[in-house]
């Protein structure tokens, strides 16, 4: 017989919060006014000294206002303190585009890190080159690390977009500068960095023209091309009417004409990671692991695991986030022991954790996806009984998926690949026919339409999908029907 028993009722808690927090609106058993810009705010000083370390502070160490039952405070907007309260009644807050900022600075002031957090994780989700820049300078200000990394690497993997917008040719010097630095702008050569630098001095010539010289040092002119150099560069009115310039530009070409002093200059292109997701051991058994190779170590690493097993899973990155979606896991059931999968997850190589996204419409393996701007597409796949042409396109700033016109052929297994901002989705099984594909189509967002393009040489499906400089490279694959693997490769 047991003599006792811990119980948790969790209703209990929730209960005596919506009690308080109904009190609190009727200004009840209140035992403190928050006075912000002449509004006034009433509440239990218990609640939020429990919800948030500074008010505690304030009213448990013997500060002035720990005897007072009014207390003004300064520098947070009423607005914001009103869903901070909210919050710390209810444990529910909306964070929108319009309040993020002022609800940011106040859960700052007042020191309650789950609302910092979850404004982070909200202006995450809002990157945009338009705005980059300002919500960098604003994780910046509020020291939220996470955000501040991450809006870092977009602006580094988005500089030509971010370069074209307002928000860049308005950027101090200083934070120019601090751009033209680094090593980790994604730019397909030095010309585009060179372009953006031209820009930013040309929007306010009177101003800006006279520190050309102690900017143009941070373009790696060297890296330029000769006729760029003499046709774009010389021909500035800034450099044309600056000896110092003229003598920068001087000493580039000299560089270029050295033997091996070129090699000297590290380019921006950064080496990428490679992910490698779930798949199957060697018992057959599947696998929730990732591992990244690292190409100048020269190094696998293992990095966080999935939060689900499964194997011809779909993979891409987004923003410097990489997703995971769909697949297939194996089931105890003898009669039905495959589960297909619609379920999403997303992965921080700065946080180093998965989180759920929402979920595709259809659950399929052997889905074809890949990243087009902005969006996500989670094309063709399987399941049990067919092959699938369906495609889903999923918002990564509203979290949600919606079909798009469908492939004109159902593929699984297809490879997939961005060139020119155009899909292109090649090979793949179709279960129906029970034969591998060597057709190729390809789906404009700009037209919402697929069309079809020359084939491949050997129909196939598994195969490697690669674009560069124009052209699609198609590496190995196999014949499913007959299990014959290729090793061969087209352009």
């Amino acid at each position: 017989m047991i003599d006792s028993r811990l119980f948790g009722i969790h209703l209990h808690m929730v209960n005596a919060f919506q009690t308080m927090d109904e009190l609190r609106k009727k200004c009840e058993l209140c035992d403190i006014v928050l006075l912000i810009e002449k509004h006034e705010f009433h509440a239990h000083k218990i609640v939020l000294a429990g919800s948030s370390p500074y008010l505690r502070a304030m009213f448990t160490n013997g500060m002035l206002e720990t005897e007072k039952n009014q207390v003004e405070i300064h520098g947070i907007d009423p607005a914001a303190m009103r869903i901070l309260l909210d919050f710390m009644y209810t444990g529910k807050i909306e964070i929108t585009v319009d309040n993020v900022q002022a609800v940011l600075h106040a859960a700052s002031m007042l020191n309650i890190g789950s609302v910092r957090s979850v404004c982070s994780n909200f202006l995450q989700t809002q990157l945009d080159a338009t705005n980059c820049l300002g919500i960098y300078h604003l994780a910046d200000t509020y020291s939220s690390s996470d955000l501040l990394t991450i809006s870092w690497n977009y602006i580094a993997q988005h500089f030509l977009d971010l370069s074209h917008t307002d928000e860049f040719l308005q950027l101090p010097e200083g934070q120019l500068l601090n751009l033209l630095k680094s090593d980790q702008l994604q730019v397909t050569c030095e010309e585009d960095v060179a372009d953006a630098t031209i820009r930013w001095i040309e929007w306010d010539p009177y101003a800006r023209a006279e520190n050309a010289c102690q900017i143009l040092p941070y373009v790696r002119l060297a890296l330029l091309d000769l006729n760029y150099l003499e046709n774009v560069v010389l021909q500035c009115d800034f450099v044309r009417n600056c000896a110092k310039c003229q003598s920068i530009v001087a000493q580039a070409v000299k560089i270029k004409n050295e033997s091996g002093m070129l090699g000297r200059i590290a380019s921006r292109a950064q080496p990428q990671s490679i992910y490698v997701l779930g798949g199957r051991n060697s018992t057959d058994c599947q696998l929730k692991s990732v591992e990244k190779y690292d190409f100048v170590q020269d190094q696998w690493t293992q990095m966080g695991n999935m939060t689900v097993a499964r194997t011809a899973v779909g993979a891409t990155t987004v923003n410097g986030l990489l997703y995971a979606v769909g697949g297939e896991c194996a089931l105890a059931e003898t009669q039905d022991d495959t589960l297909y999968l619609r379920c999403v997850e997303c992965y921080s190589p700065i946080s180093k954790c998965w989180t759920s996204k929402a979920d595709m419409k259809i659950p399929r393996s052997f889905v074809a996806v890949v990243s087009c701007g902005e969006y996500l597409y989670a094309i063709g796949g399987e399941d049990r009984g067919s092959s699938f042409n369906i495609v889903e396109r999923y918002n990564t700033k509203t979290d949600t998926w919606h079909f798009v016109p469908n492939m004109q052929r159902r593929r699984a297994g297809a490879g997939v690949a961005v060139c020119d901002g155009v899909i292109y989705v090649a090979g793949g099984y179709d279960k129906a026919y029970h034969t591998d594909r060597a057709s190729v189509e390809c789906f404009d967002p700009e037209t919402n339409q697929w069309t079809f393009v020359a084939e491949m040489e050997k129909a196939r499906s598994g195969m490697a999908l690669v674009a560069i400089d124009h052209y699609l490279y198609a590496f190995g694959g196999r014949l499913r029907f007959s299990d014959q693997y290729y090793d061969i490769a087209e352009r």
